[in-house]
C-alpha cells in the first residue's frame, strides 16, 4: 500500500506539479512528500538567486524591486542570500506594494479593522502588556543620537514636499481651530496695550485681538464699527524706512513679502465692510494727537451706534 502512494506521488511530480499542492491532494504533510521524492531522488534543485542581483554589504544581503503602485524602489535586506532571494520571489508573487502604498490601501473601508473596535478584555490586555516598556531608557527616544536622527529624516521628508498633504491638512485643521474661537488669544504689544487703555478711558467699548475669518486685529471699536491695526516699524518693515529687499531676521522674511501678507490682511478686513485705520508706530510716536483725530473723525461721521452687521457674524461672534 505504502508503495503504491509512493508511486502515485511520484507520477504527480514527474507531471509537473510542485510537491505543496500533491501535499494538498493527497492529505499528506509537506514534508512527507519531501521525503519520498527526495528518497527518489527526484527533487528539484533551485536555482533562482543566481538571477538576481543581491549585493553584500558587510554581513547583510540586499535586493531591491519597485513597488507595483508608484515604482519607487522596496529595499528587502536580510543575514541569508537565500532568506533575501526567498523575500523578493514572495513579494512577487503577492505584488507587494511599498510602506506609503500599503497603507494608503488602507485608509477608511480599506483598513480591515474598519468599523471595528477592540473588546474590553482586549483592551485590557493590551494595556497590561504595554505596562512600562518604551519608558524612560526604554524608550529608543531617550538616546540623543536616535532623537537627531529621527529630527533629521523629518525635516528632510518635509523640505522635500514628501509631507505636503499632511501640512495642508495641519493648516486646514488651525484655519478651523482659529474660526470656531478656540483660539481666543494672541501677544498683545506694549503699544496696543496703551492704545487700548486711550480709548477704554475715553468711555469707548473697546476689543481687542478681534477674529475676522482666520486673522486677528489689534482693536475693534462697535460703535465705528472701526479696526484699528497697529503696525511696529520694524515687524512691519515700514516702507519709508525699510527698502523691498530687507530681509527681516526675526519673521525671516523679505519686506515685500510682509507687505503683501499686510496688504491682503487689509483687504480682507475692508471686504467685511469693517472701517479700517492703520497706524504706524513711528506716525504715533512723533503725533500724540493722533489716535484723538481717528476718533474726531468717526464721532463726526457717525451720530448714532449702527446696527450690528458683518458677514461672518455665525462663526467668528465677538468675544
Amino acid at each position: 500500500m505504502l508503495k503504491q502512494l509512493e508511486a502515485l506521488i511520484v507520477k504527480e511530480y514527474l507531471t509537473g506539479k510542485g510537491s505543496t499542492l500533491i501535499s494538498k491532494e493527497f492529505k499528506i504533510s509537506k514534508d512527507k512528500i519531501l521525503y519520498i521524492l527526495n528518497k527518489k531522488k527526484l527533487i528539484r534543485k533551485r536555482n533562482r538567486c543566481s538571477s538576481l542581483e543581491i549585493k553584500q554589504i558587510g554581513e547583510s544581503f540586499i535586493i531591491e524591486k519597485s513597488c507595483s503602485k508608484c515604482k519607487k524602489n522596496i529595499t528587502y535586506t536580510s543575514k541569508h542570500k537565500t532568506i533575501c532571494c526567498r523575500n523578493y520571489f514572495n513579494s512577487i508573487k503577492k505584488k507587494s506594494l511599498c510602506k506609503l502604498c500599503s497603507l494608503e490601501l488602507q485608509n477608511g473601508p480599506g483598513n480591515p479593522f474598519y468599523g471595528k473596535t477592540h473588546k474590553i478584555e482586549t483592551k485590557e490586555k493590551i494595556s497590561k502588556s504595554r505596562k512600562g516598556k518604551g519608558t524612560g531608557d526604554t524608550n529608543a527616544m531617550s538616546n540623543m543620537v536616535h532623537r537627531e536622527k529621527a529630527k533629521i529624516n523629518l525635516l528632510k521628508r518635509w523640505d522635500s514636499g514628501e509631507l505636503e498633504h499632511i501640512r495642508k491638512k495641519m493648516s486646514l485643521k488651525l484655519k478651523e481651530t482659529i474660526i470656531s474661537g478656540k483660539i481666543k488669544s494672541s501677544p498683545i504689544s506694549k503699544k496696543e496695550k496703551e492704545i487700548y487703555d486711550f480709548l477704554t478711558q475715553k468711555g469707548f467699548e473697546v476689543i481687542q485681538t478681534y477674529p475676522i475669518l482666520t486673522k486677528t486685529c489689534d482693536i475693534y471699536i462697535p460703535q465705528f464699527n472701526l479696526i484699528i491695526e497697529y503696525f511696529g516699524d520694524y515687524w512691519h518693515c515700514n516702507p519709508t524706512k525699510y527698502d523691498a529687499d530687507y530681509f527681516n531676521q526675526k519673521k525671516q522674511k523679505y519686506a515685500i513679502e510682509l507687505w503683501d501678507y499686510d496688504k491682503k490682511k487689509l483687504e480682507l478686513i475692508k471686504s467685511f465692510g469693517y472701517n479700517l485705520e492703520v497706524v504706524w508706530e513711528s506716525d504715533l510716536r512723533y503725533n500724540n494727537k493722533l489716535l484723538e483725530k481717528i476718533i474726531s473723525k468717526y464721532e463726526t461721521k457717525f451720530n448714532s451706534t449702527p446696527k450690528w452687521s458683518r458677514k461672518d457674524q455665525d462663526s467668528c461672534s465677538p468675544i
